[in-house]
């Protein structure tokens, strides 16, 4: 008999570990990978509405809801009474424990202000959480059909942080589907499958506007024969081979620098992402005066304040790359290699960065090569009347002629004299 209840605590600690596991999963199929802030948030009103379902079979058979509550078996000695009393008291106090956190998960400027306001927003917490443990359910026994061919292809995945508003979810899509076509991925465009939009939609009509920061209404996968992108509202899902999810999480991180969906994640960080994506869309339409000058003085003061920010450091580099991209767009107008800052998602890969600046440097068809021609008769001109007449040697001396010699070829990348050749000509 003891080696029988020795067996069945193993498979009950055994099976806490397999639920607690596929729970996880259910919660990040649904929600994605949210951030810190909002996870702990989350974790209550998941956790909550299953220990809510718990509650409510434990009113009507108390053994098996103590069951599923602890994994334990309630002892003979203790009445089914008195355990339907603490189910029933779970089961209404339960509820306004979620609507209270559902309050948090709003933004600030949206959470109600005033005292009734507040109350309805907690006492919708009941069909909120009706809803959020029958979705939980529904995609926790979905999850292993869900995850099965993921695991069978031997993918790993990988989660980017973003913040994407509810209107601006599709025109996200679109901005990544055209980044990876750019990345010459042939991704096509699927919803989701239908084991994950039914969960949604019970959710959406249970719990209303509780979730919608968490879960989009037309939640979309980018699918190629080598890799998959799904985009939530908190949570960006790269899975796929590991070469081929990091090559993508590359181009999708440098072209989705500027787009409507966040890459940070905390108020700080997403104001300063704001300023640089505004301070973007301004060098792309504002007069040129305006990139030599007024550019330069905001990005100065968007510098200044991203050293002094209080974020995580994953925040700091998402926005130290994204002035980086703002700076070299700068330089690349200062230099002429550009009129001014271009969309890149316009600029195929091979013609950004220092491929762009080598195309623009060197001398382009029968035109380059004519000024390059009369640069070099105009210089042997120069060197006949600078050595060969005695006006000549009083006004253009040795000296001056090799150092008008270096500033006139370095722009067609041939070697100038030195600093050493200089002083020997002098």
């Amino acid at each position: 008999m003891a080696i029988v209840q020795v067996l069945l605590t193993a498979v009950t600690r055994s099976a806490g570990k397999i639920l607690n596991t596929a729970f996880g999963w259910a919660t990040m199929m649904l929600f994605g990978k949210v951030p810190q802030e909002r996870q702990s948030y989350l974790s209550v009103l998941s956790f909550g509405s299953v220990a809510w379902i718990a509650a409510v079979v434990g009113i009507v058979v108390p053994r098996f809801g103590v069951f599923l509550l602890s994994f334990v078996r309630l002892p003979d000695w203790v009445q089914p009474g008195w355990v339907r009393l603490g189910m029933l008291t779970a089961a209404l106090f339960i509820p306004l424990v979620i609507g209270f956190i559902s309050i948090k998960l709003l933004d600030p400027a949206a959470q109600p202000k005033t005292t009734g306001a507040k109350a309805r927003a907690i006492l919708r917490g009941y069909p909120a959480t009706l809803g959020l443990a029958v979705t939980l359910i529904l995609v926790f026994c979905f999850v292993p059909f869900m995850r099965l061919p993921t695991m069978l292809k031997r993918w790993t995945t990988q989660h980017v942080p973003v913040i994407v508003e509810p209107t601006d979810y599709l025109d996200v899509v679109d901005e990544m589907e055209q980044v990876l076509q750019a990345a010459e991925w042939k991704v096509t465009r699927h919803e989701a499958s239908w084991m994950l939009k039914l969960p949604v939609k019970i959710l959406g009509t249970l719990a209303g506007g509780m979730t919608k920061s968490l879960v989009a209404d037309q939640l979309t996968t980018l699918a190629a024969s080598s890799l998959e992108v799904t985009l939530h509202p908190a949570d960006l899902v790269i899975a796929g081979k590991e070469h081929e999810v990091i090559r993508a999480r590359a181009a999708l991180a440098e072209q989705l620098a500027f787009s409507k969906a966040y890459l940070t994640w905390s108020k700080e960080a997403n104001e300063l992402e704001d300023r640089i994506r505004r301070l973007w869309e301004e060098m792309r339409q504002a007069p040129e005066a305006f990139l030599h000058s007024g550019a330069i003085k905001r990005l100065q003061a968007i510098e200044t304040d991203l050293k002094h920010v209080e974020i995580p450091y994953e925040e700091w580099e998402v926005l130290f790359r994204a002035t980086l991209l703002v700076e070299r767009s700068l330089l690349e107008v200062a230099a002429g290699v550009e009129d001014r800052p271009k969309d890149l998602r316009d600029m195929p890969q091979g013609e950004r960065g220092a491929a762009r600046l080598a195309e623009r440097a060197r001398p382009f068809g029968l035109p380059g090569k004519l000024i390059a021609a009369a640069k070099v008769a105009a210089l042997a001109v120069l060197a006949w009347f600078g050595l060969r007449t005695a006006t000549g040697r009083e006004i253009i001396g040795p000296g001056n002629l090799v150092t008008i010699s270096r500033l006139a070829l370095k722009s067609d990348n041939v070697d100038a004299p030195g600093p050493e050749q200089e002083r020997r000509a002098a």
